[in-house]
C-alpha cells in the first residue's frame, strides 16, 4: 500500500464493524428503514478505515452503498419499489463482479473443488430458473438480468485465489436472493423474513472480511 492508502491501526475500524453487527441484530427487534439501510454503509466505513481507503475499499464500498439503496427501497415498500430495489442490487452485484474480475488469476486455473462449486452453482441457478420463469410475467427480463449478474458474480468469486470468505459470502448472497424470489414469485415462505436477513448480513459481512487484508493478490 502507498502512504495515501494507509490503514488505520487503532480500534476505529472495529467500532464500525461492531456498529454494523449491532444494526443487523437491532433489525430483528426494531425493523426500521434507517436501521436496515445503515448496515452496509457501516461495513463500508469499516473496510475504508481497515484498508486506508484504497481502490479495493472504494470499489467494495460502492457495492455496499448500492446495496444500502436496495435495502432502503425494499424496506419502504417491498412491493411498490421492488423494481427499484432490484435495480440497486443489480448495480451492487455488477460492482462486486467488476472488483472480482480485476483480481482473477492469470491464467485462470481452478482446482477440482472449485469446479465442483461451479457445477453446483449452475445447477442451483438452473433449478431456480425452472421454478421462477413460469411465474415472472412482465418481470421476466429484469429478473433474468439480475440472475445473470449474480451468477456471474458467484462464478467470479469462485475464481478468486485465497479468498474463501468471499466465496462463502457470494454463495450466501445468492441464497438470500433465492429466498426472496421464491417467497415473492413461487409461494410464501413462513421463515422468509429472518432467513433472508441472516443470509444477507452473512453475505455482506463475509465479503467485507474477506477483503479486509491483502493476500496473494491485493
Amino acid at each position: 500500500m502507498t502512504a495515501a492508502a494507509r490503514p488505520v491501526s487503532t480500534g476505529a475500524p472495529f467500532a464500525f464493524l461492531g456498529l454494523a453487527l449491532a444494526l443487523a441484530l437491532l433489525q430483528f427487534v426494531w425493523p426500521q428503514v434507517l436501521v436496515k439501510a445503515a448496515f452496509c454503509p457501516s461495513l463500508a466505513v469499516f473496510l475504508w478505515l481497515a484498508r486506508g481507503g484504497d481502490a479495493t475499499a472504494r470499489r467494495i464500498g460502492l457495492a455496499l452503498l448500492l446495496s444500502a439503496a436496495g435495502d432502503a427501497f425494499l424496506a419502504i415498500d417491498r412491493s411498490g419499489l421492488f423494481v427499484h430495489g432490484l435495480a440497486s442490487f443489480l448495480a451492487a452485484h455488477l460492482a462486486y463482479l467488476w472488483h472480482f474480475l480485476l483480481h482473477r488469476p492469470q491464467p485462470l486455473r481452478l482446482s477440482r473443488g472449485k469446479w465442483l462449486l461451479v457445477a453446483g452453482l449452475l445447477l442451483f441457478v438452473a433449478t431456480m430458473l425452472a421454478l421462477l420463469v413460469p411465474n415472472l410475467g412482465k418481470l421476466a427480463l429484469p429478473v433474468g438480468l439480475y440472475i445473470a449478474a449474480i451468477t456471474a458474480m458467484g462464478l467470479a468469486a469462485i475464481a478468486l485465489p485465497n479468498r474463501p470468505l468471499v466465496i462463502v459470502g457470494a454463495f450466501s448472497f445468492i441464497l438470500s436472493d433465492a429466498l426472496i424470489a421464491l417467497d415473492k414469485f413461487v409461494a410464501p415462505l413462513g421463515f422468509a423474513g429472518p432467513a433472508i436477513w441472516i443470509t444477507y448480513v452473512l453475505a455482506q459481512l463475509l465479503i467485507v472480511l474477506g477483503w479486509r487484508r491483502d493476500r496473494s493478490i491485493a
